[in-house]
């Protein structure tokens, strides 16, 4: 019979490689997201008009799970800064749902917000991720920046 030793340095790899196997990053917790397509656009919209990247990162993702298992720190902060910056408004509310034909685990929220007396309509799409939960995948930002018909250039 033979004896298998670990030195530590073995046992670090096999820890990483475990942890890269179920989906995520050593030492990085996984927050459950919310259950429905509109609790995360809601919560995420909070968390940007309350400048928490960190909560933003959870809920945004794709079907692997939340940007904090797969995206570098370094991107995932510039990206999240300036979602949070265009998605600033007044007020908002969700006026249209649809689930895209033959995927069924993808909703499109057309989500209309108001920032400075203008009304824009902005469509989020929200994935289901594998660790559970409703998770923003693209946000439809063009019309959150365009500039409104008549205005002219400052």
């Amino acid at each position: 019979m033979t004896v298998v030793t670990l030195t530590h340095r073995n046992l670090v790899i096999l820890m990483f490689g475990a942890a890269t196997a179920c989906g995520g990053r050593p030492g990085v917790t996984v927050t459950p997201a919310p259950a429905s397509p509109e609790a995360t656009v809601e919560q995420f919209l909070a968390a940007a008009a309350d400048t928490n990247l960190g909560r933003m990162a959870e809920l945004w993702g794709d079907r692997r799970g939340p940007s904090t298992l797969h995206v570098p720190e370094r991107q995932r902060q510039q990206r999240l800064t300036i979602m949070q910056r265009v998605l600033q408004n007044d007020e908002h509310r969700v006026v249209g749902s649809e689930t895209p034909q033959g995927q069924p685990n993808r909703r499109i929220l057309q989500i209309e917000m108001v920032r400075d007396g203008r009304r824009f309509v902005v469509p989020f799409t929200l994935v289901i991720a594998r660790t559970g939960g409703w998770l923003i995948n693209d946000i439809g930002y063009e019309a959150a920046i365009a500039r409104p018909s008549g205005r002219t250039s400052p």
